[in-house]
């Protein structure tokens, strides 16, 4: 069986010996036969398609492009010809170069289409394990809070004890925290759309992690369009989805004099959301998975911030992004659809107290 390179390569063999074949035979018949040329003229879309069908559109633009400088030589010889014949062969020449792309954006489409289900079948599989296993986990981890809580209460105990008390009941909230991110991301939830002042929500949101960030000495900075109204969104599923994003720049973030800017535009279509850190980066091999659940690049992340940032934003009809350069930090760009909006002048403001 050939492996995806060798398959590649047999595939733009086959094009690139089809095209040649054809080719050869029209410069091999003369001109006094014009059927036999008119019926290679047609067997090059044979060519054209399959470059557009294996290659998307960059075949079904470069296949016809290489047909028409080859085919050209023949326009010029046929020069002298009566009108109609010549005008229809450079109707040819144009049919080339729009069958071609056609043909390689309707075969992208189609591989997109194929690839978003597929991705909606693992995330539906991977979504049911992890309703199981967050379930399970929240059935452990209660009753051992709940223990923790009682033995600290009524029984003495020394400093050390206390201690270990202190960071089994932090390990065991982290696990709980973990549990709820597994359940928000397995639930299909119904979006509960409300007109939501994006302005105040941004700045809550900011004011909700304030302390987080000056604890670690990084700056929160808030840059808001001033004046950017309402819209209409689900306002526990988007300010998680933001959370979610500006913990993941935090932790990205250097100590001590790092920033995270926040900026919210609104267009004419859609409500704009990106976070921006100064951190190291993301590697580049790393980019492709970085939305995948249970993905993670640190040491104690779950792998579900940004897996549930999208989850929230494709259920809102949007979609997110994400651009990073290795040591200059990485942009994640959050966009909702809007409709009738209007853009307006900035406003900047440290959200750090």
């Amino acid at each position: 069986m050939l492996t995806g390179r060798n398959s590649d390569r047999t595939k733009l063999l086959v094009v690139i010996v089809l095209v040649a074949v054809i080719t050869w035979f029209h410069y091999r018949t003369p001109l006094s036969l014009p059927f036999p040329h008119e019926l290679f003229a047609r067997l090059y879309y044979l060519p054209i398609f399959l470059g557009g069908f294996w290659f998307g559109l960059i075949g079904g633009t470069g296949v016809p492009v290489v047909v028409t400088l080859l085919y050209f030589p023949h326009l010029w010889m046929g020069w002298g010809e009566s009108g109609f014949v010549f005008w229809n062969k450079i109707l040819e020449v144009i049919l080339f170069n729009l069958f071609g792309p056609m043909v390689g954006i309707l075969t992208q489409m189609e591989h997109r289409q194929r690839a978003r289900n597929q991705e909606l079948q693992t995330l539906a599989s991977i979504g049911e394990a992890a309703a199981f296993v967050a379930h399970e986990i929240k059935n452990i981890v209660i009753p051992v809070r709940g223990f923790l809580r009682l033995l600290r209460q009524t029984c003495p105990m020394d400093g050390k004890a206390e201690s270990y008390i202190e960071i089994a009941q932090r390990e065991s909230s982290r696990l709980e925290k973990i549990a709820k991110n597994m359940l928000t991301f397995a639930r299909r939830a119904s979006i509960q759309r409300e007109p939501i002042a994006v302005e105040a929500l941004l700045h809550d949101i900011c004011h909700t992690l304030s302390e987080e960030f000056k604890e670690k000495g990084v700056e929160l900075i808030c840059n808001c369009h001033e004046g950017i109204g309402e819209a209409y969104l689900d306002l526990e599923m988007i300010r998680q989805a933001i959370i979610n994003v500006l913990q993941n720049a935090l932790h990205a973030s250097p100590e001590k004099g790092g920033k995270v800017r926040l900026k919210a535009e609104r267009g004419r279509k859609l409500l704009r959301v990106v976070i921006k850190d100064e951190g190291d980066g993301i590697p580049e091999h790393c980019i492709e998975k970085i939305f995948l659940p249970f993905f993670t690049t640190k040491p104690k992340g779950t792998g579900l911030g940004l897996a549930i940032a999208r989850k929230v934003a494709r259920e809102h009809g949007g979609d997110i992004s994400i651009r990073s350069t290795q040591g200059k930090g990485t942009r994640v760009s959050l966009e909702l659809p809007l409709l009738g909006e209007e853009t307006f002048p900035n406003k900047e403001v440290s959200c750090n107290p």
